[in-house]
Order: structure tokens, then C-alpha cells, then sequence
């Protein structure tokens, strides 16, 4: 049991305030420590009304109760390490308790928590040598109604719905697995960057320097009362579960912001690799390293570099746009070379996953979605511009 009483946890939203006010409850999703106001404030908002608050008394309470009886833990699931950001969880045992949840008591999934952070549980990665993708169909964007032609600047699988973003016509457009289209959502301004949060959930930037969330519902699609501010315009955009990696093709930047929409840091490229990098149209984030991975067209490779700016290596490729993951392999889609580039997480070239043959003009956005499906958008001027080309992967 930890030593550290109720009264030293502080209120994490009234610190960074400059306020001193004993925190409540900690937030099971966002891993914050909240006081009463700012738990209230929590379940107001509509991105985190759904988040499950735990009553740190209650919870301190019942885990001492058990530890001194000594009685049997029931059986415990492990955490992610971002579960364990806040001190006051150090060597803690959650068991079953009650939350805040809209005001009712519910029941609390039992989990156990130790002292040092437990390594994520990732599913077995595949061999990407023996990696095959076969096409399984491909489906227009485009709608009669478009007033311009169609531009796609990204595409993404989540839930049961895959979402594309029509740069020219300021629209994003739903369409279900089927390629049948479903609704569309305007925008008010330029937008180049997709990326899931979570579930039906995802994230988009643009050229009014804001990170939006969206929420696919039914068959339409929602915007979320929450958006994060970004000090320039942004290309890209990927959340790997801890940080928003946004992309800036014109200042050659990029922007961590964590995920409540803080900014973590900027990586100015020219202070931290020493040179400028043409950046592709696309970014992505390892999920446990945090290394960025960043197609540079120009420079004819992909860069990968740490969390705070310093490269680690680069592969050369003709002419790389954009990037996904593929069960622990880097899938790079390079416009130049017309085919989909397999890369492990450390620079090692593997193979063509797909070729000029297979896709016939050059990809220039690539997503692996949550049906295991592999989603291809082809860069605006050829004759696929208005296209997404399905593949499953074995």
C-alpha cells in the first residue's frame, strides 16, 4: 500500500493553474487527478462525459481494509504504461469499487497496478517477409454533387465505416466497408491530416491551425465540442494512444501535444537534424518508442528520429508520401517508385508489399484500418485521383 495520503494529491488542471486544491477522483481514461469542481467540469464536456471517475477516499478505504485482512486478490489484467502517469497509482491495487459515472455508482473492472511500469501486451507480429496483400475491391469518392474535383488528402477504417478527406470539395465523406457512400460532413477550411483516437472516434488538422475530433455515429458523421489549438498549419496528423504527432510542411516542423491537446514540444528540424527535410504527406508515431517516422520526398527516404528531435536513421526511397503500420511493420507508400515499401521499425528494407502492376498509378496515402484491411488514395492529377483500392492482408 502506498504510503502517500488522500491530502497530498493535488487537483492535476488546478496545478498547472497555479492552485493547490486536493484532488477527488482520478480519471480512468485521461489518468488525471481532479478535485470536485473540475470532476464536475469533466463530465460536462462531451469528449470525457463517458469517462469513469474513481472516488479516491472510497478507493483508499477498501484497499487498505483488504490489505490488512490479507485476503486472495481476484484475478488481475495488466495496464498500458500510460495508465501509470500519475504517482499516486505507484504500487496500488484497484480492485472492485465504485466510480462516478454521470452522477450513478457503478462497478470498476478489477485491474491491478504495480510499482513498475508492465510492458504493453502487443499482438504477435507477422513476419513481413511472408506479409500478402490481395485486392478485394476499390470504390469511387466522388459524388455528383462535388462542385470540384476530388482531392483525397486522407483516408482512414474505423468501426465499421471508412472516412476520406476531399481536400477540394471541403468535405469529409463516409462510406461503409462496402465502398457505399453514406453522408458527408462540410468543413470550413483546408484539411490534409486524418488519424484514429479511438473506436469510432478520430482526429483531423488543416490549414486553420486546429486539431479537431470527430465521432462516427450511425451513418453520419459528429464533431466533438473539442478542439486543440496548433501555432501553424498543419499536413498530417497521427495519435498513437499518448501523443497527437502533427506535421508541418511549411515551417519543416513538427508538434507533440499529449492527449488532452497541451503541447508536449516543437521539433524545429533545421535546430535538431541540422538540415531541412521536405516532408512527405504523412507522419506516424510508434505506439511504444514514440519514434516519429516521417516520409521526406525531396530527400528521397524515410527519416525516423526520437521524440525529441534526434534522427536515427534513413532509409532511401524514390519519392515517399505516406505511411501506416502493418502488424509491426512500416508500410510506406512511395508516389515515385508507384508501390507500397515494407520497412521494419529499424531502418531494414524488406520487400514490395505491392507494385506498379498491382496498384497501376502511385499511392499517396495508405492506412491500415481496424478490419485488418489495407485502404490506398492516390494523389490528385492522375487518373485514380477519385479512387480508394482495398486490400486484405494474410
Amino acid at each position: 500500500m502506498a504510503s502517500a495520503s488522500v491530502s497530498e494529491w493535488l487537483c492535476e488542471p488546478c496545478k498547472e493553474d497555479g492552485k493547490e486544491i486536493k484532488a477527488r477522483t482520478h480519471c480512468y481514461e485521461c489518468h488525471e487527478l481532479l478535485c470536485e469542481p473540475c470532476s464536475i467540469t469533466h463530465l460536462r464536456f462531451k469528449r470525457s462525459k463517458d469517462h469513469h471517475l474513481i472516488e479516491l477516499v472510497q478507493f483508499m478505504q477498501k484497499s487498505t481494509s483488504e490489505n490488512d485482512q490479507s485476503t486472495p486478490k481476484p484475478t488481475s489484467t495488466s495496464v498500458n504504461e500510460d495508465e501509470l502517469a500519475s504517482d499516486f497509482l505507484k504500487t496500488l491495487t484497484l480492485t472492485e469499487d465504485t466510480v462516478l459515472y454521470h452522477g450513478a455508482q457503478v462497478a470498476v473492472e478489477s485491474t491491478s497496478v504495480t510499482s513498475k511500469p508492465e510492458k504493453r501486451t502487443t499482438p504477435k507480429q507477422a513476419d513481413p517477409r511472408r506479409l500478402k496483400a490481395t485486392k478485394c475491391r476499390e470504390f469511387s469518392v466522388k459524388r455528383l454533387e462535388d462542385k470540384k474535383k476530388v482531392n483525397v488528402r486522407g483516408v482512414l477504417c474505423v468501426s465499421d465505416h471508412v472516412v476520406v478527406v476531399d481536400n477540394d470539395n471541403n468535405m469529409l465523406k463516409l462510406f461503409d466497408q462496402n465502398g457505399t457512400y453514406l453522408s458527408s460532413t462540410e468543413l470550413k477550411e483546408y484539411t490534409w491530416g486524418i488519424t484514429c483516437v479511438r473506436d469510432s472516434m478520430f482526429a483531423t488538422c488543416g490549414f486553420g491551425n486546429t486539431v479537431y475530433l470527430w465521432t462516427v455515429r450511425g451513418q453520419t458523421i459528429v464533431s466533438e465540442d473539442v478542439s486543440y489549438h496548433v501555432d501553424h498549419r498543419a499536413h498530417s496528423i497521427h495519435y498513437n494512444g499518448t501523443y497527437y504527432c502533427v506535421l508541418h510542411r511549411d515551417n519543416n516542423a513538427i508538434t507533440i501535444l499529449d492527449k488532452q491537446g497541451r503541447q508536449v514540444r516543437k521539433i524545429i528540424m533545421k535546430e535538431a537534424c541540422g538540415k531541412k527535410f521536405e516532408f512527405g504527406w504523412d507522419i506516424h508515431m510508434d505506439s511504444d518508442t514514440n519514434n516519429i517516422y516521417v516520409p521526406c520526398w525531396n530527400e528521397h527516404g524515410l527519416l525516423c528520429m526520437t521524440i525529441d528531435g534526434k534522427a536515427l536513421w534513413f532509409t532511401p526511397l524514390p519519392c515517399p508520401l505516406g505511411i501506416t503500420e502493418i502488424q509491426g511493420t512500416l508500410c510506406v507508400a512511395d508516389f515515385g517508385g508507384t508501390c507500397l515499401h515494407l520497412i521494419t521499425k529499424d531502418g531494414e528494407y524488406v520487400r514490395k508489399l505491392l507494385d506498379k502492376e498491382d496498384l497501376g498509378v502511385g499511392p499517396a496515402y495508405v492506412c491500415y484500418g481496424q478490419d485488418g484491411r489495407l485502404y490506398v488514395g492516390y494523389a490528385n492529377g492522375d487518373n485514380k485521383h477519385d479512387m480508394i483500392s482495398v486490400y486484405t492482408v494474410t
